[in-house]
Order: structure tokens, then C-alpha cells, then sequence
């Protein structure tokens, strides 16, 4: 079965955040780390939220689509305001989230779910976007990707 662009990333997210707090409850086997200051943890959730947020804007804006099922619907190819930091602030959004809540669980293994958002969302998600967004943007896509991040 081929996962690229089948799961919606709002899911994959739930998914590991829901995983890394059943890892933390196996004390016996997740080592105990320092828990991350509510305050360090909250900055991490407002930070995500605001890329998502403004991720999303940033497309709404110009009128293209925000699906991650679809991407060969994207019409116009967007490279200002957040996304001249991130090429996938969306999804840097999420991995904020994540970083903030195994911060918060102060356990090593939700670390390792993590690991497992990002090299998914890398893999089936981004990606089949950057091979859509290649073919369609040609050069000054490439360009794009040369000079910024993909994750931040």
C-alpha cells in the first residue's frame, strides 16, 4: 500500500503525541529525563501554532490549496512570509507541538516518536510535495529548496 499523501498530517501528529504519553506511562521502560518548564513547554505550543496558523494564512492568501491529499492541485507556488524560513512550516508547526508535550513527559521514549513524525512527514508526505512542486516550478523551485530549509 502506498502512503504518500494518504494519511492526513493532523492525524500522524495525534498519532505519535498519543503514543509518546502511552510510552512515558511504561516507566519501566523509558528512562526518566528532566521535565521541560510549563513555561518552555507553552512558548513551544504558541511558536507551532503561530506557523501553522500562519503557514495556512499564507496560502489562503494567494488561493491555493491547503490539502495535503492534493498537492498536484497547488496553483500558485508561495516562498514569502513564513515560508522564507521553513518550507513546511505546517508541519514544523506540528513537530513544535511534539517537542513541547515529550518535553513535558520527561521520558526518553516519546523522543523516539518524534523522530518517527518527522521521518514520516519527510518520507509519504513532503517528500511526493516537492516532487509536485519541482515538476510544476521548475527552476524557481529549485532555487527555493536550495536556499531554504526544509523543516527550519
Amino acid at each position: 500500500m502506498n502512503l504518500e499523501t494518504k494519511i492526513p498530517p493532523p492525524a500522524i501528529c495525534f498519532i505519535c503525541a498519543l503514543l509518546m504519553y502511552i510510552s512515558a506511562q511504561v516507566s519501566a521502560l523509558a528512562g526518566i529525563l528532566p521535565r521541560f518548564p510549563i513555561l518552555l513547554s507553552v512558548v513551544l505550543m504558541v511558536f507551532g501554532t503561530a506557523l501553522g496558523v500562519l503557514g495556512v494564512w499564507a496560502f489562503r492568501r494567494v488561493r491555493t490549496t491547503v490539502s495535503p491529499f492534493t498537492p498536484e492541485q497547488t496553483e500558485h507556488f508561495v516562498s514569502d512570509g513564513v515560508y522564507r524560513f521553513s518550507r513546511n512550516p505546517m508541519y514544523a508547526g506540528m513537530g513544535c507541538w511534539l517537542v513541547a508535550w515529550a518535553g513535558y513527559l520527561a521520558h526518553q521514549l516519546p523522543w523516539l516518536f518524534l523522530a518517527a513524525f518527522v521521518a514520516y512527514m519527510t518520507r509519504f508526505q513532503i517528500m511526493p510535495e516537492e516532487r509536485v512542486l519541482a515538476q510544476k516550478f521548475g527552476a524557481e523551485y529549485e532555487s527555493y529548496c536550495r536556499r531554504v530549509r526544509r523543516w527550519l
